[in-house]
């Protein structure tokens, strides 16, 4: 992750902490106009945000485009071309990269109405449970808005809501959505750039560990026109996901023996379907579970650092973590003695 994104991200991870502040700021009951109040201070901080977060986006895209094509360029060179086109002025790099900086920043849009919503739906949750609490329980008003406001503030904000109904923090859900543009502009970048100078054939890299979706397209040339009936068209380019590693290559006949030819011909035109062996299999399912226990620290992070505000980044607590330390421990036992007063309602 390169320092623009690292940038994003924590920009956004920085307003999803802001806004928890903002809703912990709660103490007594919540009336309708302070709710509003809250929800116009949240709307700042998540404007501002968004204004913040317009530039870098374009340097991202700008810079992953460049590399992407800079590359080719250089592809061009050591193949021989000659007389390569290598300006950044033509129309098509103009139209390519401010349509995928547009693409972009829809995303960050919709991340950022996300957490609106998300921050919308927290306060009326505070309401109702509190109103609950008084009328049913028997709780002074100041002690069911505590305990309401702590069960609300437990995680960060929503940044995505997929098809299964699973909510993802904005910070993990624009670091994945942002690495992705930036892959699509390094790859559109480089194939623009061949295309630009006459090149019909690339290379999609294969990548030894890898998810069942990329295992069907990669370590395959493509036709990028389609009109080279020997290979596929490109109909289906890199990144193919978040996250995905995997990009385009200029490949030329010339510099390929006939056996190399005819054992790509062949690897390109097998049938479209997950080939890893067992092995493979195994080792991204492990790979992908110890992901999962990051994104399990980084959550546990999120929590802790709700009800304990002096709380060390990220990297300090995963590292105590992963050693069980002294100081973890205590971390622990502080979450666990502050969950105690909310229950007793001191």
């Amino acid at each position: 992750m390169n320092e623009d994104i690292e940038k994003l991200v924590a920009m956004y991870e920085q307003s999803s902490m802001d806004i928890i502040g903002v809703i912990q700021s709660i103490s007594g009951g919540l009336t309708k106009r302070r709710q509003l109040e809250l929800l116009k201070q949240i709307g700042v901080i998540i404007s501002i945000t968004q204004g913040d977060a317009t530039g870098i986006i374009l340097e991202i895209i700008e810079a992953a485009y460049k590399e992407g094509s800079n590359e080719a360029t250089e592809e061009l060179r050591a193949q021989g071309v000659k007389n390569i086109e290598a300006s950044f002025k033509a129309g098509i790099h103009r139209e390519a990269v401010q349509n995928i900086a547009d693409d972009m920043f829809y995303t960050v849009l919709e991340a950022s109405d996300n957490m609106s919503q998300d921050a919308k739906d927290r306060l009326e949750m505070i309401t109702t449970k509190a109103n609950q609490r008084s009328l049913i329980e028997g709780q002074t008003r100041r002690e069911a808005t505590k305990k309401a406001v702590a069960e609300a503030t437990a995680k960060g904000i929503t940044g995505a809501i997929y098809k299964n109904g699973a909510k993802v923090p904005v910070e993990k859900y624009l670091a994945n959505t942002i690495q992705y543009y930036q892959r699509r502009a390094h790859v559109d970048g480089s194939i623009n750039r061949m295309t630009e100078n006459n090149k019909d054939l690339l290379y999609v890299n294969s990548v030894g560990i890898t998810c069942s979706l990329c295992a069907q397209y990669q370590g395959r040339v493509y036709s990028i026109s389609g009109k080279d009936s020997r290979f596929p068209p490109l109909t289906n380019r890199p990144p193919y996901h978040g996250h995905c590693v995997h990009s385009a290559y200029l490949w030329s006949e010339e510099f390929q023996d006939p056996k190399d030819i005819a054992d790509m011909l062949q690897t390109s035109n097998r049938p479209f379907e997950d080939n890893r062996s067992e092995a493979k299999i195994r080792k991204y399912d492990e790979m992908q579970r110890k992901a999962s226990r990051k994104n399990e620290t980084r959550k546990q992070w999120i929590r802790y650092k709700s009800r304990m505000p002096d709380l060390p980044d990220l990297k300090t607590f995963g590292s105590q973590k992963a050693r069980n330390t002294k100081k973890y421990k205590k971390w622990q036992q502080n979450f666990q003695l502050f969950g105690l007063i909310i229950k007793e309602g001191g």
